[in-house]
């Protein structure tokens, strides 16, 4: 049995979602599990170690929480650490400077220079900065290929692992009606803040066509950005034909609610909402970020656009709305694909097998060996 403290940031969405799964594997494998994070998360098994830490850089909230993880990581004394996010992966790298016999191992959800910015400047310090850490990771356990491709860029190629998101079964779902007598559904379920996208998906649903006219569309999310979308989509006379439903605590019932899902985001690492959607087996249109094409077996499973592109993001609604036969036929390789390649199990499985090139995980074994690199 090994013990093992999972640090994370976010506290939900898709890094919570997943280290709250990962927690749950462990624990049914038999390993002690600290969750150590701003708060406990919904669902997840083991101890809660409050350690306070924001998402942005702040210099006078990042030194506490950084001495705070240290003095944890020497009391709790786990046989690993393994870091969610950027912000948690630079606290957990930096206290292995004092603890350089645990193991750290991160994973980025998404490296922050690889997100949406206003000014370069600001990719460069953070890829500066992911350089200058890299070498206190253990190893880094990257959900795509795409960013693993970004982690050999920025640290010791050897060192980085994939292993892909997963999700759980969708389950039976009530047929979408997708050509039905009634208007058809399209949604999108994401965070309302810059990067996201929900802009150019407004722009190419007021897009004039017969397929889109009598459609509708409902935006599931909330933040900062939610009155600036309100007001572009009845600057683009659509708000008639476009809901804000807000956050949603089931994320499935809201995707298979709609006959087809768009992702319209401009930067992802391997977004859980497209496999979910995938999951409840309802056609996809997604940007072509990150890890995106990966879940999407290159275009096979569902509909790539290029990020940004509001024309092919237009068309490619109006081909799966004019299409029934064809957008079953997607969703239905989508929901195949997701079964055979992202599930919960095998995402626990693998990472289990990244900690065991670190430490020993059979019952019966000393709790710790000297790190080798």
């Amino acid at each position: 049995m090994a013990r093992v403290m999972l640090v994370h940031q976010p506290v939900a969405g898709g890094v919570a979602r997943h280290v709250s799964d990962l927690a749950s594997g462990m624990r049914a494998a038999g390993h002690e599990v600290i969750l150590c994070g701003p708060s406990p998360l919904a669902g997840a098994p083991g101890d809660h170690v409050e350690l306070r830490m924001g998402r942005s850089v702040s210099p006078t909230g990042d030194a506490p929480a950084m001495r705070r993880l240290t003095a944890l990581v020497g009391e709790l004394a786990p046989d690993l650490v393994h870091a969610h996010s950027s912000k948690a992966g630079a606290l957990a790298r930096l206290a292995r400077l004092l603890h350089p016999r645990v193991p750290v191992v991160y994973t980025p959800h998404g490296y922050a220079f690889a997100g949406h910015f206003k000014r370069e400047s600001e990719r460069r310090a953070y890829r500066l900065a992911e350089r200058a850490l890299a070498p206190l990771a253990s190893r880094v356990i990257a959900v795509c290929e795409a960013e693993a491709r970004l982690a050999r860029g920025v640290g010791p190629p050897g060192r980085v692992r994939v292993v892909h998101n997963g999700v759980g079964p969708g389950g039976d779902r009530a047929p979408s009606g997708l050509g039905g007598p009634g208007a058809p559904v399209v949604c999108a379920l994401t965070e309302l803040r810059p990067g996201k996208g929900v802009e150019n998906l407004l722009e190419a649903f007021a897009r004039p066509a017969p397929e889109l006219d009598h459609a509708r569309l409902t935006v599931w999310g909330a933040g900062p950005d939610l009155e600036g979308l309100r007001a572009r989509a009845a600057a683009l006379g659509i708000a008639e034909r476009v809901t804000f439903a807000g956050a949603t605590a089931d994320p499935l019932g809201a995707i298979a609610s709609a006959d087809v899902f768009v992702l319209p985001s401009l930067a992802e690492a391997f977004p859980y909402v497209v496999l979910e959607a995938m999951s409840v087996a309802r056609p996809v249109v997604a940007s072509d970020v990150g890890g995106v094409r990966e879940a999407l077996d290159c275009g096979r499973a569902g509909v790539l656009v290029a990020p940004g592109d509001v024309g092919a993001l237009a068309t490619a609604l109006r081909s799966l709305l004019s299409d029934p036969n064809g957008a079953r036929a997607l969703a239905a390789a989508g929901a195949q694909r997701v079964r055979q390649r992202f599930g919960t199990e095998q995402m626990v499985q693998r990472t289990l097998a990244v900690y065991g090139e670190l430490i020993p995980l059979r019952a019966g074994q000393p709790s710790r060996l000297p790190e080798t690199e």
